[in-house]
């Protein structure tokens, strides 16, 4: 071995060792910069020849004086595509070339064509014939040389086959959170790439598959593609299933549903800094939370009713009547408590008129003047459920703070304000009566009159209109509101859990198996306080009223078409196997809601067809919640997801192409089913009218007290529920106070010409 050879040989070792993949070499940084030894490369000790070092220069090549060979052969495939279907033809040809790049004249040598493997074509006249489907290689060989160019068959995407689950399947969750997909999916062309939901799952010698899907509350749309990586035109299966935890049972006559909604009263709707005043004639007063309105009542009581008798004593040595009371301008303060609500009153301001005259050792004194008081009570007030609604007074705290004489008479002065006195004890027990009544009697009664008035209004909800739909039934529902139970939260919130049950007339029967009203949430809800009124609407209820409606047979009917498609479709019949259902939206989606149709099932019959073709369909579309004042409205979205299957082809041919079917639904047909499922649910709380004659006794000015819920238009969707937040405008009708005209002067009115102020 020569001198430049063994130096070669050590410089590749030196590389060798530098440039090692060996996983379990530090480098200095990884040995925390420890100094690493030098590598010394051994020199050899011999002499090198400088002959060595020059270039080699090789010996020329004998011109070959042979007759010429062919370099490489050229092979041309028309018409050339990536992919040939199995009655395809190609004509097939070669050139042969020199080392030069060349050709040679055409007949300087005999081609010989092949196809490999064998099995999937012939060449005959220059013309490829498949036999196969599959890859394969046409070869051209001239003199030992050959050229190729390969070729790809397959006349058809994969076969699949899914086995599970099964086309509009019902799913509880007693199995988990996940679909099972199973089937198998086979081509002759070679292995095949099956997706489940977009997610590639691995498949068998056999072309078995399986996998599983997340579950999602609703329809869930299980989409299988199989394909050989070849064909353009994959084979694709979609199939909808119905999955939810589980399932409220019906009834022939309808469906309960437990804790379907809750009213919120929170602790701001109790709490006012703004004091009001009420009019002593004739007015309209609007109140914006509860303690006003209490405020307003107050001021309004007739405070005739709380005292037993106006001739406090009637013999001497006093005689005393009350001529007159002003409560004076009230102070209110509540607060919710575990058991109700603990109300403290103030009135620091109360005036009485009196007459009569007090004999002291035979010295008459007059009493003919006032008295002024400042009192206050507490009391604690208990809201329950027991069927409906109940208020009870607890124990009454009265405490009179300050009472004072206002006659010419200093003694009566000094008798009134003294205690022990006859005089003194008299007017300490008129007080005490007075505030007594008011918490007592006044301030419950308001509170049952108006919860009773609430629970009356939305006792009953009529859910009747016609469709408009040819062939659909008209609905005829009630929705009835029953309160469950009542949960308060110290200086927080009242909470009013409220029962829903949705019944027709009569006795229905579901067009297909019947597993009940998907449900997702639970009836606890552990709800967070807010600054007026809330509302919480389970889906559970949403989804009750469509069940409902879908067992009147609403979605099994035949639309009918525009005048271009009906020749070409004849009859088209629509049948929904499953009911429509309410859903939250995806993560991102523009609006909160989604109803979701699966298994929609359409059959379609053209003039000249023995059969009908049977498509499966399904439909999504987005949904918002349309608020005025307190009426809700389900309002769907003008873009649905509409995709078709075809599940049973009665011809070679159908129809129309599942793409064209769903556009033909979204135009001619869902705009009906849109109008009518958009009525369905649509419901709520008119003005609630609180009967005055329930406060007659204790406010004869009281003309009228009506409560409007207003709700904020933005709907949240939050554990299963659709959650609205709010205030309580109050009105109230107050007539004018005793001796005053029932309507202003005529000088106090507008002039004719003159708008009145708003």
């Amino acid at each position: 071995m020569s001198a430049r050879a063994i130096l070669s040989l050590s410089a590749a070792a030196v590389l060798a060792l530098g440039c090692t993949d060996a996983t379990n070499v530090s480098r200095p940084e990884d040995m925390g910069g420890a100094d690493l030894p030098d590598l010394a490369v051994e020199q050899p000790d011999f002499a090198v020849d400088e002959r060595d070092a020059e270039p080699v220069i090789d010996a020329s090549v004998p011109v070959d004086m042979a007759a010429p060979r062919p370099a490489w052969v050229e092979v041309t495939v028309d018409p050339r595509r990536p992919l040939y279907a199995l009655d395809d033809t190609l004509e097939i040809s070669a050139r042969v070339f020199d080392r030069q790049g060349e050709p040679f004249d055409a007949d300087a040598f005999t081609i010989d064509y092949e196809v490999v493997p064998e099995a999937l074509g012939t060449i005959t006249d220059g013309v490829l014939s498949f036999t196969g489907e599959g890859p394969g290689t046409v070869l051209a060989c001239a003199d030992g040389v050959c050229g190729r160019a390969a070729v790809f068959v397959d006349s058809s995407p994969p076969t699949l086959t899914v086995e599970s689950p099964e086309r509009g399947a019902i799913i509880d969750g007693e199995g988990g959170r996940t679909l099972l997909v199973t089937g198998t999916a086979v081509d002759t062309a070679g292995p095949v790439d099956v997706r489940v939901n977009g997610e590639p799952v691995a498949v068998d010698d056999d072309g078995r598959f399986q996998a599983e899907v997340r579950a999602r509350f609703g329809v869930n749309r299980v989409e299988v593609i199989a394909s050989d990586g070849v064909q353009n035109q994959a084979s694709v299966d979609v199939r909808d299933v119905l999955w939810a935890p589980e399932y409220t049972e019906v009834d022939p006559r309808g469906v309960t549903v437990v804790g379907a909604a809750t009213l919120r009263v929170d602790q701001a709707l109790l709490d006012t800094n703004n004091p009001i005043m009420v009019p002593l004639d004739a007015a309209e007063v609007s109140i914006t939370d509860l303690a006003q309105l209490l405020d307003a009542l107050v001021q309004i009581i007739d405070v005739a009713t709380l005292l037993p008798d106006a001739q406090l004593s009637s013999g001497p040595p006093l005689e005393l009547r009350i001529d007159g009371v002003d409560l004076g301008t009230p102070v209110i303060e509540m607060m919710f408590t575990p058991e109700g609500i603990e109300l403290f009153l103030a009135l620091p301001d109360v005036a009485i008129t009196t007459t009569g005259e007090l004999v002291v050792e035979d010295e008459s004194i007059s009493l003919d003047g006032s008295l002024t008081a400042r009192l206050s009570a507490i009391a604690r007030v208990g809201i329950r459920v027991d069927g409906e609604i109940a208020v009870d007074v607890g124990d009454v705290l009265v405490n009179l703070d300050e009472i004072r004489g206002n006659y010419e008479s200093g003694t009566a002065n000094a008798l009134v304000e003294s205690l022990g006195t006859l005089l003194g004890n008299i007017v300490r027990d008129l007080a005490a009566d007075l505030v007594g009544g008011v918490v007592q009697d006044q301030l419950p009664a308001l509170i049952d009159a108006a919860l009773a008035s609430v629970l009356d209004t939305i006792s009953v909800i009529p859910l009747a209109f016609d469709t408009g739909i040819d062939g659909a039934p008209p609905i005829d529902l009630e929705l009835r509101i029953t309160p469950a139970a009542v949960a308060l939260r110290r200086g927080e919130m009242m909470q009013l859990v409220l029962d829903a049950r949705i019944e027709h007339r009569v006795d229905v029967v579901a067009p297909y198996p019947d597993p009940g009203v998907p449900t997702l949430s639970r009836p606890e809800w552990d709800e967070v306080a807010g600054d007026g009124i809330g509302v919480s609407v389970r889906l559970a209820m949403l989804n009750g009223l469509l069940h409902e409606v879908w067992r009147t047979g609403l979605l099994q009917l035949s639309p009918p078409l525009p005048e271009e498609a009906a020749p070409l479709l004849g009859e088209v019949f629509i049948d929904a196997t499953t009911p429509p259902v309410v859903a939250p939206a995806p993560l991102g989606a523009a609006l909160p809601l989604e109803v979701q149709i699966g298994d929609l099932r359409l059959s379609t019959q053209g003039l000249a067809a023995d059969a009908p073709d049977i498509y499966a369909l399904s439909v999504r579309v987005g949904a918002g919640v349309d608020v005025d004042g307190a009426q809700l409205a389900l309002e769907l979205g003008e873009d649905p997801d509409i995709e078709a299957v075809l599940i049973e082809q009665a011809s070679q041919r159908p129809v129309l192409s599942e793409d064209v079917l769903a556009r033909l639904i979204e135009a001619a047909v869902w705009p009906m089913v849109q109008d009518a499922l958009g009525e369905g649910l649509a419901f709520g709380i008119d003005p609630i009218e609180v009967d005055p004659a329930a406060l007659a006794d204790y406010a004869p000015r009281l003309r009228g007290l009506t409560l409007a819920p207003r709700f904020r238009e933005a709907a949240r969707i939050e554990q299963g529920r659709l959650t609205l937040e709010g205030n309580i405008i109050v009105h109230m009708d107050v007539g004018p106070a005793d001796g005053l005209p029932d309507e202003p002067p005529p000088e106090d009115l507008p002039p004719e010409d003159m708008p009145a102020p708003e």
